[in-house]
């Protein structure tokens, strides 16, 4: 059964070969690429997602000002996981309580080590920022 992730990214050359890491990495996914903060809000309108991953630094809204907008409408969110090379990521993906982070630039294991817990085990990916809370407890000790 195919896992719907979408990815979200304005910079299309990154947005493209972040892609292309993920379908390498995982053969499984279904994903749905968007450039900015209106498509991703339009999309998850359409399209049940089990995973987003979003830039947080957007031109137009920001990562935060999307899951603020999706965290409105009151349904339940897919873990959303913020990439980013602004150099306080971690800290602003737990002020926003998403599910974790992606530094710029991105290799496979880190790819991995961030999103296997989520797209291999489907009872993980309704869990939400709860994940992020012990997830960074565990990096802290």
């Amino acid at each position: 059964m195919p896992i719907n992730v979408l990815v979200v990214d304005d910079n299309r050359v990154f947005r493209n070969s972040f892609c292309e890491l993920l379908n390498a990495c995982y053969d499984h996914l279904q994903i749905i690429p968007a450039g900015d903060g209106s498509a991703a809000l339009s999309l998850t309108r359409q399209i049940s997602f089990d995973l987003i991953i979003l830039d947080y630094e957007l031109t137009t809204f920001s990562g935060g000002d999307i899951v603020r907008r999706l965290r409105a409408r009151g349904a339940p969110l897919p873990p959303i996981i913020f990439i980013s090379a602004h150099p306080d990521l971690p800290v602003i993906a737990r002020l926003h309580m998403v599910s974790g982070y992606l530094q710029k630039p991105i290799d496979a294991d880190t790819l991995h080590a961030v999103l296997d817990p989520f797209i291999k085990q489907p009872t993980m990916r309704s869990a939400g920022p709860i994940l992020w809370r012990i997830r960074a407890s565990e990096r802290e000790s």
